[in-house]
């Protein structure tokens, strides 16, 4: 995988608790850094999507094309 240099500045406690952790874990601070941001990431796009899926239960054409699809469904399983 390609990488980016980039710079930006971090609590000393952070870094701290950081260097620590990937010392104990064995990983690089890069690896430390990058999977906290995949979480990250990984966790806002699970939010975006409950916020997506509230709203759209909330649409009743939306509702409606969903359960039409669940008649489909239903008719395909039970033949």
């Amino acid at each position: 995988m390609k990488t980016t240099t980039f710079t930006s500045t971090i609590s000393p406690q952070l870094l701290t608790w950081m260097t620590e952790y990937a010392t104990e874990t064995k990983q690089t601070r890069r690896i430390v850094l990058e999977n906290a941001l995949t979480a990250y990431r990984t966790d806002e796009t699970r939010k975006q999507m409950q916020a997506d899926f509230k709203r759209a239960s909330q649409d009743t054409e939306t509702l409606n094309l969903a359960e039409w699809g669940m008649e489909d469904y239903l008719d395909i399983v039970n033949s």
